[in-house]
């Protein structure tokens, strides 16, 4: 992948490292920060091992999914609460409220870490064959997991 390619790629889906990182970073923008710089480190050194054989899109999800839940696991978890960067402050003033929304994310947040990606992957759209080469895990797990996580969703809405 050429450096135009690669730069190309992560403009179009820079969305998506943020969309990771917020959910791992748990508001602490200073981690956020770090984090995001590691998943592009991470996918500029993995560049010319992308084979082609699944999305562009995929393999960066994959590469940055991976980097957030190393480094995750690495960190002693502290609740931090630290104020949104502005622009996304702006696009949640932007953002029509939705409280059945709200409580779905707020509930997404109990789920354990690798629960939230997939469960976010699959809100995005994301097929199930796209989520099974994300995660390494086969289709039919991927079907399961998610059937599971639906189900402890509902359950934990009419505690």
């Amino acid at each position: 992948m050429s450096d135009e390619e690669f730069n190309a790629l992560l403009s179009q889906n820079e969305w998506l490292l943020y969309h990771i990182g917020y959910t791992f970073a748990k508001g602490d923008e200073e981690a956020l920060r770090d984090l995001y710089q590691e998943m592009v480190c991470n996918l500029w050194c993995s560049r010319d091992k992308y084979r082609g054989d699944c999305s562009p899109k995929n393999w960066m999800y994959r590469v940055a999914l991976n980097t957030a839940i190393s480094l995750w696991r690495k960190e002693v978890k502290q609740p931090r609460v630290v104020p949104l960067p502005e622009e996304m402050e702006q696009w949640l003033r932007d953002e029509p409220a939705d409280p059945l929304r709200d409580e779905l994310y707020r509930l997404i947040d109990l789920l354990p870490k690798a629960d939230q990606a997939l469960i976010y992957m699959y809100i995005d759209g994301a097929t199930e064959v796209e989520m099974a080469e994300t995660l390494g895990i086969t289709t039919s797990a991927v079907g399961v997991r998610i059937h599971r996580i639906k189900q402890k969703l509902k359950k934990w809405k009419t505690l």
